[in-house]
This record gives structure tokens, C-alpha cells and sequence, in this order.
């Protein structure tokens, strides 16, 4: 490896259809075996960053490229992306898949250098003890919860055993056991002298790894902190800068049996969907949610909690309409809203929000979510305040899929906001969002409640919870446990 890792000499870039630069006139240099953490707001060209050092940009995303990118001595726009020594995770790890089956995408990167057959059953074995997969071992990749994806895609670039790792807010869909399997991961990779950049909002797994942090907004490195200077500074410090709690929090809402007016969900049994690729293993035979009787107070803000795989998707996508399980009833008190009901009354925010955006611009999209209004009547809040809320107005007229994944969550929460409908239910909405538009989405949820709207939200996001709950539920293996 040559003397740096990567170095960026006076690189600007903006995306095509996008006036402004999403990175500006940036020096900087990373050292081989570096343990280097991007942090910043959504959307301040940390994401730009990793695709310039992974050679996505220019590739296959394209702009305005100004400057010289070199990594590990090759400049990755002159040269096919196989030749970088670069692995990279995505914040949608669905976009880096290439097979049906968990097994097949942890070997499909070894399998593509051409090594024997005996060490890339040995790298995978080694990638599946790792990062703890063997109850994920040759599952249908599309039956995976978002966290449990996410710590294929790890394995998957883990075996491949490249000098640079690049991740892009790989935390966000994980749970605390998950993210602690990655950071031991993580440590291991820097132990083994490769150089890590990773993008994050969530810092307190990454405090103890980093020898740098770099600072972005508006496209440019604001502030560099050394790993031990970053380390002294204190959570009031931190959000001073705009930055999430690197130091842990403790979920501080009540746990117990609300009163009042409620939804009562009962007898609800949600079966396994076929887990296993074809020809491999049989689906597991047990529930996915197995509820006797689970009350959520109207008007409140409810989170649901629990590792990655409880069931938390699944009754929420079941709440949403969007499972047709034959066993359960959910009852407003009057009567049992069916299939079709809940599709009608519930607003759901999926977790890949991408597969709810369907307009040509983030203005239209709000728009269309207020014309399809459920039959509780208008929407709370005004588009233009609900873009003003949520600190979309500077992109309304964007196209939604041109946005960063953090943008495209406000999209979807602004969406919620706008629809009217008497229950609203959002699937980790704060994932990859930065501590201001974390806060954002609080006081957004927190409107719908005081509005008298229900909310129930599905997060591994403590700071969240601890902003705008009143009541957290655990789901363990698809069962309510105590919190």
C-alpha cells in the first residue's frame, strides 16, 4: 500500500440535475490502517465521500467531478472497480445483493477472486462465526429483517478481507447486541492493519475505535477531532455540534398497562413466510408474532422494542394492512377493523422507505399523501408547515429518489403527517438521521399524538425513544416481554 490509504486533492462534486456541490474543494488524507469516522447532518456529503473512495462516483453515480481522487495509488476514475482493494457496505444493504440466500451472498465476493474452493468455505465460515449469522445460515435473503440484512452485508465484505473498508451508517437498522457484534468486527479489521472509513450518526459504538473524526456540513470538512480529543468531549459538547449522544442513553418512558381509551389487538398469530432459499432447509416452524392481547393507548406515542427479528416488522406491517394472517383482531373500541380497515385507517412508514415514494418531486409527494387522506378527515398541519418541520422546503422540488437516505425518511414521516389517517405507524423512521432531524421526527410524532392521532413506532433508536415515547413494549422471538 502506498504512503496514503486515500488522498483527495481540491475535490468537488455535484450530482447531475443538482446545482449545488454536495462536496466542495476537499483536501484531505487518510493513512494506511486509519480508523477514520464521517460525521454531519444528512445530506452535508458524507455519503459522497464514501462513493468517491469506493469509485461509485463516477461510475455509477454521475456529476461534476473537480480534483484528483487516489486510492491506495489508483485513481478509481480511471480504472474498473474491481481493482480497487476497496469493500464497501451501503446504507441499504438490499442494493448490494447479488444472490437469493444468505450463505451464497457471504461467499459470492470470494467466489469473484477466483480462490479455491477450500478457502472460500473457510472465509465464510469465518465471516458466519464472526459476526454471530449461524441462526441466518441459508435464509432467503428476502425474508431478512433490515438489521439482520445488514449483518450479512458486513459479512459479506468481511470475507472478502479488502485493505479499505468503507461503511455507510452500517449501525442503523441494528440492534445494541448487533452493533456490538460489529464493532468487535470492526476491531478486528483494524486490529489487521486495513484502513476503515465509516459514516455514522450513532457514535458511542464507534468512540473507542476512532483515530480520527471529521466533521461535515454543507458539503465541506468543517472540524477535525484526534480519536483521544473526541473521546473528552461530553454529550452537552456533542450536541452543541449537531451530534448524537456518544456515551449511551436509558430509555425513560413508562412501561405497564395503559389506561383509558385503546386499541386492543387479541389472538394474533403471524406465521413465519418461507425464510429458506429453494431447495435448501424448511421455514421455521414457529411464529413470527404470537400476541394473546396487547392494548395501545389512543393518542399516545407507543414504541415498540426488541432485537433485530423479534417481529417488530411484522406486526407493524400486519397493523398497516399489508399481511393477510387470518388469526387476530385488532378492535377500536367499537368494532374489529379487518384487512381492508386497516389498510384505509393506518398509515404505515415502511423501513425502506424507498418502496413508498412515487412522484417526481418531494412537494408532490406530500401532496399526494393529503389527497388520499383516510376517512378521519384533513391532515393536521398545512403541507408547507409539514416541509418546514421536517427541513424539507430546500428540496422540495427534488425528485424523492434523487435525496439522501436520511432525506428520504423525512420524506416518508412528512407523508405520515399529511395523510390524516387516525393511526399512523412508522418502521425504524429515524434510522440514518443525524440529531437534529432525529429530534425532528420526535416533535413530528408528538404532534400527531397531541393531535389525538395514535402513533406506534418500531425502532432500535434509544434517543428516539427517550424524546417522544410514552410507552415502550418489547417483542423477544415475537412474544410482549417486560422492558
Amino acid at each position: 500500500m502506498s504512503d496514503s490509504a486515500v488522498r483527495l486533492s481540491g475535490v468537488s462534486f455535484s450530482y447531475s440535475g443538482v446545482e449545488s456541490d454536495s462536496l466542495a474543494k476537499l483536501e484531505l488524507s487518510l493513512r494506511p490502517g486509519e480508523f477514520v469516522v464521517l460525521a454531519g447532518p444528512s445530506g452535508s456529503g458524507k455519503t459522497t465521500l464514501t462513493r468517491l473512495i469506493n469509485g461509485l462516483i463516477p461510475h455509477y453515480y454521475e456529476g461534476s467531478l473537480l480534483g484528483q481522487v487516489v486510492v491506495d495509488g489508483i485513481d478509481p476514475s480511471a480504472n474498473a472497480l474491481w481493482r480497487l482493494p476497496v469493500g464497501s457496505v451501503f446504507q441499504n444493504p438490499r442494493a448490494q445483493f447479488f444472490t437469493t440466500d444468505t450463505t451464497s451472498e457471504i461467499a459470492f465476493g470470494v467466489e469473484n477472486l477466483g480462490l479455491p474452493t477450500a478457502e472460500i468455505l473457510s472465509r465464510v465460515e469465518e465471516a458466519i462465526s464472526a459476526m454471530g449469522l449461524a441462526d441466518l445460515r441459508d435464509r432467503s435473503v428476502f425474508a431478512l429483517s433490515g438489521g439482520e440484512k445488514q449483518r450479512v452485508a458486513c459479512a459479506s465484505v468481511a470475507a472478502v478481507r479488502p485493505a479499505i473498508y468503507v461503511l455507510d451508517e452500517p449501525s442503523a437498522n441494528l440492534d445494541l447486541e448487533s452493533t456490538r457484534q460489529l464493532r468487535e468486527i470492526m476491531a478486528g479489521w483494524k486490529a489487521g492493519g486495513a484502513t476503515v472509513v465509516v459514516a455514522e450518526h450513532r457514535l458511542g459504538f464507534l468512540r473507542d475505535l476512532a483515530d480520527r473524526v471529521l466533521l461535515f456540513a454543507d458539503g465541506q470538512l468543517r472540524t477535525e477531532f484526534s480519536g483521544a480529543d473526541f473521546r473528552s468531549l461530553n454529550d452537552e459538547q456533542l450536541h452543541q455540534l449537531g451530534l448524537r449522544s456518544a456515551w449511551g442513553e436509558t430509555m425513560t418512558a413508562t412501561q405497564g398497562p395503559p389506561g383509558g381509551d385503546c386499541f386492543e389487538i387479541t389472538g394474533l398469530r403471524c406465521r413465519h413466510r418461507s425464510t429458506h432459499a429453494p431447495g435448501l432447509s424448511a421455514p421455521r416452524p414457529e411464529d413470527a408474532v404470537h400476541v394473546d392481547h396487547l392494548r395501545i393507548p389512543k393518542g399516545k406515542v407507543t414504541v415498540l422494542v426488541g432485537a433485530n427479528g423479534s417481529g417488530k416488522t411484522t406486526l407493524a406491517t400486519w397493523l398497516g394492512g399489508l399481511r393477510r394472517d387470518r388469526e387476530g383482531r385488532l378492535n377500536d373500541g367499537r368494532r374489529n377493523w379487518n384487512t381492508a380497515e386497516r389498510r384505509r385507517r393506518v398509515f404505515l412508514v415502511l423501513q425502506d422507505v424507498n418502496h413508498q415514494l412515487f412522484t417526481e418531486s418531494v412537494a408532490e409527494e406530500i401532496a399526494l399523501s393529503a389527497r388520499l387522506a383516510g376517512p378521519t378527515g384533513l391532515p393536521i398541519l398545512s403541507e408547507a408547515e409539514i416541509m418546514e418541520r421536517l427541513d424539507l422546503v430546500a428540496v422540495a422540488d427534488r425528485h424523492p429518489m434523487s435525496l439522501s437516505t436520511g432525506q428520504k425518511q423525512r420524506v416518508a414521516v412528512a407523508t405520515a403527517l399529511a395523510s390524516g389517517r387516525e393511526v399512523v405507524v412508522l418502521d425504524e423512521p429515524t434510522a440514518g438521521l443525524d440529531l437534529h432531524h432525529m429530534n425532528a421526527v420526535a416533535d413530528a410524532l408528538r404532534v400527531l399524538a397531541d393531535s389525538g392521532r395514535t402513533v406506534l413506532v418500531a425502532t432500535h433508536d434509544i434517543e428516539l425513544v427517550a424524546a417522544c415515547a410514552d410507552l415502550v413494549i418489547r417483542l423477544d422471538h415475537g412474544i410482549l416481554t417486560p422492558v
